[in-house]
């Protein structure tokens, strides 16, 4: 795992690549260092998680609007960013699903290897490092009400990242805790996600059902005891 980001030519996008990699590494080497020390993991892990859903991905959505084919050197290569970007979403994916700290602290590392290397790939790409980049030093409008509101307007969220956020979100719920969804199409195909996810977790009782608006009031039954070492 890279001890610190690479240093890059003075360029916003280098900047923020820069940013992006210093916040990568620093979570992934407080879950290492957690493992390595035969610590409780849990608090570690939550924190790496929510930088990833709230930090990474969406940065992900951002660079794929920020970067058509044309600001690219070659057409082609606007195909590999998205390659790279699937990897890096799989990769995310991979880390939630693992139960073993053995195999999350090596998946993590991995994230962070991938996640150098395709930054390394990408500056040699941008025909104009320059041009319209934008920081991401700050959260975008809408994580805020994402993490802490308990009134969550799903339109306003990246659509390419939008349920895996909502169900980040959902799975992260304490007992007892409800909150309400509220999007202009059918929630339904989200609940089902849930409920594979999470069976019998939460309690999703329709208070609008369309055809226009639809809104749902989620609540969550119990924490979920199940998954990682504590």
């Amino acid at each position: 795992m890279p001890a610190s980001p690479v240093a890059a030519p003075t360029a916003a996008i280098t900047d923020e690549h820069s940013v992006l990699l210093w916040q990568t590494c620093a979570y992934v080497e407080n879950l290492t260092n957690a493992v390595q020390a035969k610590q409780r993991v849990t608090p570690a892990y939550d924190a790496m998680l929510q930088f990833l859903h709230y930090g990474l991905l969406p940065y992900l959505s951002k660079e794929e609007r920020q970067f058509p084919p044309s600001r690219l050197r070659d057409r082609h290569l606007h195909r590999l960013l998205l390659t790279d970007h699937e990897r890096l979403r799989d990769d995310v994916d991979s880390i939630e699903r693992i139960r073993t700290r053995r195999l999350l602290s090596l998946a993590s590392d991995a994230l962070v290897n991938r996640l150098d290397r395709h930054i390394r790939r990408e500056e040699s790409w941008v025909t104009d490092p320059h041009s319209g980049a934008v920081t991401d030093a700050e959260l975008d409008d809408w994580a805020l009400p994402l993490l802490l509101s308990d009134d969550i307007a799903l339109d306003v969220l990246p659509v390419v990242d939008r349920d895996t956020l909502v169900l980040h979100r959902l799975q992260q719920m304490r007992g007892g805790e409800s909150l309400h969804l509220h999007a202009s199409f059918n929630l339904h195909p989200l609940w089902r996600q849930l409920h594979r996810r999470s069976p019998e977790s939460h309690v999703w009782v329709y208070e609008q059902d369309g055809p226009e608006q639809w809104t749902a009031r989620v609540a969550r039954r119990d924490p979920d005891n199940r998954g990682l070492e504590r």
